[in-house]
């Protein structure tokens, strides 16, 4: 629709312009009327199609994933970038202690801006460490679980934004990196 509104002031201008030329009475104006009248259509014509093309270049980046997990987390959660970056981060350190460290890599690399994530997690001494040795599996479980909670009261988010967090984050990861690596970060994390 942008494109056709150019055009058609281009359109206008260059009638404008003849109509003016002609009334004037000389045929070397009507046709440097003319002339002037074909490139103010053309410009307009570009500026339509440059406007046709940034718009699509912008769609192509939301498709593509590079809007980042960050920005994402920051609008639909209405959280800070700061917190949008460590809480993700934290989450993927969980996942991290959970994974197998082949897998955590490729789904470390799948996904932009991965180690600024992990980086911007708070660091957590592990508080439960050595209930792992004593209840196996469900104490790592736990441990992860109380990291994670600790992680975000650190980053000034309640642990109920866990919660809100996880889903946005495996639907972010689904779209950029399939749904197998979305199922391991699920499982990783304990989800159904």
């Amino acid at each position: 629709m942008k494109n056709k509104k150019y055009l058609n002031v281009g359109i206008a201008s260059l009638l404008l312009t003849i109509m003016g030329c002609a009334s004037s009475g000389g045929s070397n104006n009507i046709i440097d009327s003319v002339d002037t009248g074909l490139s103010s259509v053309e410009q307009a014509a570009q500026t339509g199609q440059q406007a046709i093309s940034s718009g699509t270049t912008a769609a192509n980046s939301i498709a593509s994933g590079q809007i980042g997990l960050t920005d994402i987390l920051a609008q639909q959660l209405g959280v800070s970038q700061q917190q949008a970056l460590g809480g993700a981060g934290a989450i993927f350190q969980a996942a991290q202690a959970s994974m197998d460290p082949q897998a955590f890599t490729t789904l470390s690399q799948s996904l932009p801006g991965m180690d600024t994530m992990l980086e911007a997690a708070p660091v957590i001494q592990n508080p439960l460490s050595g209930l792992g040795s004593m209840v196996g599996d469900a104490g790592d479980t736990l441990n992860n679980a109380t990291s994670l909670a600790a992680s975000f009261q650190q980053l000034n988010l309640s642990p109920d934004m866990i919660g809100q967090f996880v889903p946005v984050v495996t639907d972010y990861v689904r779209n950029t990196s399939g749904q197998v690596t979305a199922d391991l970060l699920r499982s990783a994390l304990s989800l159904p």
